[in-house]
């Protein structure tokens, strides 16, 4: 038995024949369910109930025990005070306020035919295989596709807001040091990424605008406090480097980070914190206020200048600091200026029009509608069940119902599992 399950037949009221009543025989009669939350708190808000001659205004929790009203210390959260009615499938001990009234209570368990339970667990919860619907999500409507992968990308963007406001209250609201740092995330890729947003957290983002008129000392500085400066000094552009880089700390008196390490193995050259940290410090010598641009653009050419970004002089021979290469420019690839855009610079600018009070939704649809689509093994995996990607949208918004849906089986929350879900066979 699931919660999912439980809330699924509160929602839709698929519970019995029966008129409802509480545990202690008090009259129940439904106005409205509520309103589902999946943020924190009662898992249905604002709902309105007759209960006996009373009608009531509040919210509704469901649990699977009575008892984990106090395991989960809902007795104890100021959130749960509104509480009018406990969907319980066990009612196994009493709730009360903190008042010392009782919290009415309906139980399911003897309301919902066993074949009801039985069709749930067969549809979702008895699956070995890679997501509960995958032998019937391609009998998803073409029609309901739409609404439902829009939905799951906003919900997606609203995630990684929640990632964006904690850097704001640490940067003391300096979006444009904001992206700098998610900036540096995505430089890193995923291997080197959380080291890359370490050192660019640990920096203060006031040197990276004094020093950006320079690229040389940019570079020195975004090398230095990766930790690529240490060790023998036997090439004359890594002994610049370092001397540059020990300058820097002499003046503006920062720290470094101990133990920091980047990783190599398992990256293609293009993609070695060497070369990305070089192409970082040469996007920000050519632009050191891109966040600014980021909110005035009006379509996704504007972005066409990060493609120039190169690297300089001496990486376009060099992937290592130890090893020569033939001659390359190294900009940045289309590609990868579509992971940035798809994963900070989009975001973002989502954010920040939701900050501020304003609907960005249609742009920002609009934006990720023309980006290909990702390909990586969870895009693979429901291409293979016949779904179609046409674009970033669809490949960021199937993440999110992979994530958030189909790994816990949360299928009934879901636009795909509540389609499959069909009492009536």
């Amino acid at each position: 038995m699931k919660e999912d399950f439980l809330q699924y037949l509160w929602r839709f009221q698929k519970l019995g024949p029966e008129p409802l009543t509480t545990d202690r025989g008090v009259p129940i009669r439904v106005v409205h369910t509520g309103i589902p939350n999946l943020g924190e708190g009662p898992d249905f808000l604002q709902a309105k109930l007759w209960i006996g001659e009373t009608l009531w205004a509040g919210d509704v929790e469901v649990h699977i025990k009575a008892a984990y009203w106090y395991h989960h210390r809902h007795h104890s959260d100021s959130k749960y005070e509104a509480v009018i009615l406990h969907v319980v499938w066990e009612n196994d001990v009493e709730v009360c306020y903190p008042s010392g009234r009782t919290l009415p209570c309906l139980k399911l368990s003897d309301r919902i035919p066993p074949q009801w339970w039985k069709k749930y667990y067969k549809s979702f919860e008895k699956k070995p295989d890679w997501i509960p619907c995958e032998k019937g999500i391609a009998q998803f409507p073409d029609f309901k596709w739409q609404n439902w992968i829009e939905r799951l990308y906003l919900e997606r963007l609203e995630s990684k807001t929640i990632q964006i406001k904690l850097l704001l209250h640490q940067s003391k609201n300096n979006w444009e040091g904001v992206l700098f740092q998610l900036l540096a995330k995505n430089f890193g890729l995923n291997l080197n990424g959380a080291v890359f947003l370490k050192w660019a957290q640990h920096l203060p983002f006031q040197i990276v605008q004094k020093i950006s008129h320079d690229a040389s000392l940019l570079e020195a500085l975004f090398m230095g406090i990766s930790g690529l400066l240490s060790g023998e000094m036997n090439l004359a552009y890594k002994k610049q480097l370092r001397s540059e880089y020990d300058y820097l700390k002499q003046k503006f008196g920062f720290k470094e980070i101990p133990g920091i390490r980047m990783q190599f193995k398992g990256l293609r050259p293009p993609n070695f914190p060497t070369i990305r940290l070089s192409q970082l410090a040469q996007l920000y010598t050519q632009n050191p206020r891109p966040f600014s641009q980021l909110i005035q653009a009006d379509n996704l050419m504007d972005f066409d200048w990060i493609r120039k970004v190169g690297v300089s002089p001496f990486w376009e021979t060099h992937y290592t600091f130890d090893k020569s290469s033939p001659k390359k420019s190294k900009k940045i690839s289309q590609p990868f200026l579509n992971l940035l855009l798809i994963n900070t610079l989009i975001p973002l600018r989502f954010a920040y029009y939701q900050s501020q009070g304003g609907n960005a939704e249609e742009k920002i649809l609009q934006w990720i509608g023309t980006l290909p689509a990702e390909s990586n093994s969870i895009t693979k995996g429901f291409t293979q069940l016949g779904i179609n990607l046409p674009s970033a949208l669809f490949s960021q918004s199937l993440l999110q119902l992979k994530a958030f849906y189909c790994d816990p089986k949360r299928c009934l929350r879901c636009a795909v599992g509540f389609h499959l879900f069909d009492f009536s066979t």
